[in-house]
């Protein structure tokens, strides 16, 4: 505490003593500022109010104190409280436009709290920066009142789909020559607390650009999933006008094109009305009725009889439907417009269930704990070759109740070819790498468009194979969903177009915009009024070439980047004599996956240009190493 007074009293003799160096010097500069003293200009270099405040929080005479002042330099407060003319550098170029939408992007970008927000303008008002508002909602533009209603049995707000995808236009402009908008629609709900059953349940949209652009058209919030389907009737009635009208952008009329409804599967069979995928008729694709084997599971894998949207409307087979959806007031394909999302059904659903079974199954195909930790250790030791592109480096399987949808993606296309090899059964691996090429190929576009077939083929092998693997047990829907995966691929050009992957890294924003328990919807709300496109920053990526980022595909060769040497130029180290990792089920080549067992490189200039397709380099000694491109787009 004597050490705090000593301070303060210091900071205000500092503080006396440059107040009077300025004023000196402002009166050998200018003859007639003391003419001018009264005006609002020469006051902003004072700190009255800090001063003030000192004074009246200290009782003591500062001016008898007799200490030497070592904690606060005079000429750094004068350099700081100068007149206009002698403003620092920093302080002399930020405008005060600039710094208003840097403190909302600072705000907004960082989930700053109000109460937060308001310290800070207080703090700078009292450095005399009078140009800022004095509260947060007036900087950041804050929504004041949320009009929610009540829809089925739950706390309703309708954003409207026009106006947020004109603010979304607004951040990420169309292409010029674009006539046609695809959208793309998710519903989904998540649990916004641990300690209670509140839970949120959205509906977002985004455009078909690459990263997609995703925002909210209409949120609930209760504390169950909702009654009914009548939360979604505002957005079916104002898509209806969208895709029959269009929009009009930039002066012209864009036609609207709704391809896609994306949902995990309860909340697919729950929009579209129909029976839960754990009823006996609960597959959206194929009229095939499950058989109970101390669950449903589908044991036909050829022959099966597909759903069309003629006979979904006809409801031909009434044991499939339970309500009416409002999505059929659209106009869309019942069917195809609902694709099975490889998130939550292949990467969630089937590479989850493998691993599980793996390491807590039955015999045989459980592996020893020595095997489980012999898969540890290899993936550990791939953490420094995954390159930036991954948000998450591969963890260990004692974590695999925890790991993320991204985590199992990487597994499955990526490090599961690396680290199973040699230590699963020989007839277990070649069956993981029939789903393993399979997703590779259906992620790719350009591989789709070549092998969709194929790909379609090796899942129907997998299927069918893991009945004798596995037992019929293990065919449960996610696993018969794989039948069903090659036409979805095929029509979107990859699942990625088609996947939940966007939305669910929305909804997850959403969430952490709840700041308390007091009426969560209202505070997402006026939250989202906050992220104007004015506040937004820029995004300034810049492409790095540290590694291990610095590994791409050109051609049929594999190159790292050594150094860049202009703007349009780079040296890179050139890998020869490149072979296929495996060739069952096909060459691995195929899926831009190979190997070297003999270091041979040279090395040679290459046009930045040319640096597209990513890849991932594992080196496993010093004369071998596998290289894999990286396939997925989001």
């Amino acid at each position: 505490m004597d050490r705090k007074k000593n301070y303060d009293r210091q900071w205000i003799a500092a503080q006396r003593q440059s107040l009077k160096l300025s004023q000196s010097d402002i009166q050998k500069q200018t003859p007639a500022a003391s003419s001018h003293q009264s005006t609002p200009n020469n006051t902003w270099h004072r700190l009255p109010d800090l001063a003030e405040w000192h004074e009246s929080s200290i009782d003591m005479d500062v001016d008898s104190h007799d200490d030497p002042i070592d904690l606060v330099d005079p000429i750094v407060l004068t350099e700081r409280t100068s007149p206009r003319g002698h403003v620092s550098q920093h302080t002399e170029n930020v405008s005060p436009s600039t710094l208003k939408e840097g403190l909302a992007n600072w705000a907004v970008d960082h989930n700053i709290t109000h109460s937060a927000v308001d310290g800070l303008l207080t703090i700078l008002k009292r450095h005399n920066i009078q140009q800022l508002p004095s509260t947060a909602r007036t900087l950041l533009g804050t929504q004041q009142i949320v009009p929610l209603t009540t829809k089925s049995g739950m706390d309703y707000v309708f954003l409207g789909v026009q106006t947020m995808l004109k603010k979304t236009l607004q951040k990420n402009p169309l292409p010029v020559d674009t006539s046609v908008l695809k959208l793309s629609l998710n519903v989904d709900g998540l649990p916004l607390f641990k300690s209670s059953k509140t839970c949120l349940w959205s509906i977002l949209a985004a455009t078909d650009q690459i990263p997609p652009s995703v925002f909210p058209v209409a949120l609930t919030c209760g504390t169950s999933k909702p009654a009914d389907l009548d939360f979604l009737t505002d957005t079916t009635n104002e898509l209806s006008d969208l895709l029959r009208e269009g929009i009009v952008y930039e002066g012209r009329n864009i036609a609207v094109n709704l391809q896609s409804i994306i949902c995990d599967a309860p909340a697919r069979a729950m929009v579209k009305g129909t029976k839960q995928y754990s009823g006996y008729y609960g597959c959206d694709r194929c009229t095939q009725k499950g058989v109970w084997l101390g669950r449903i599971t589908y044991q036909e894998v050829e022959g099966i009889e597909t759903r069309t949207d003629q006979s979904f409307r006809a409801q031909t087979q009434t044991e499939h439907h339970q309500n009416i959806s409002p999505f059929l007031t659209l106009g869309i394909d019942m069917v195809k417009s609902f694709p099975v999302d490889y998130m939550h059904q292949a990467c969630l659903g089937v590479m989850k269930k493998l691993l599980l079974t793996w390491v807590s199954g039955i015999r045989p195909t459980r592996i020893s704990r020595g095997q489980v930790m012999a898969i540890n250790n290899r993936l550990l030791g791939l953490r420094e070759a995954m390159p930036g592109i991954f948000a998450r480096k591969p963890r260990s399987l004692d974590e695999l109740d925890r790991w993320k949808a991204t985590e199992l993606r990487q597994f499955m296309l990526y490090t599961g070819k690396i680290v199973l090899k040699g230590i699963l059964r020989e007839d277990v691996y070649e069956h993981f790498l029939t789903f393993s090429v399979a997703l590779a190929i259906l992620v790719c576009p350009s591989l789709v468009k070549q092998h969709h077939q194929y790909a379609k083929g090796l899942l129907s092998h997998f299927v069918h194979t893991a009945k004798t693997i596995y037992g019929p047990e293990f065919i449960v829907y996610n696993v018969h969903s794989m039948l069903h995966l090659a036409e979805d691929a095929e029509a979107f050009t990859g699942l990625d177009k088609c996947s939940a992957f966007p939305f669910e890294n929305f909804n997850q924003k959403l969430k952490k915009r709840v700041r308390s328990g007091n009426r969560p919807l209202p505070q997402i709300v006026r939250r989202l009024s906050e992220c104007n496109p004015k506040f937004e920053s820029p995004s300034h990526t810049q492409q790095s070439f540290k590694r291990p980022n610095n590994i791409f595909q050109v051609g049929t060769v594999f190159v790292e980047v050594l150094e860049k040497i202009s703007q349009v130029e780079v040296m890179c180290r050139v890998y020869n004599s490149l072979e296929a990792l495996f060739v069952v089920p096909c060459d691995s080549r195929t899926i831009g996956v190979f190997c070297t067992k003999r270091i041979d490189t040279h090395t040679q200039m290459i046009t930045i240009s040319q640096l597209e397709k990513q890849a991932i380099m594992i080196q496993n000694k010093e004369d071998s190493a596998v290289f894999m491109r990286i396939l997925h787009e989001i």
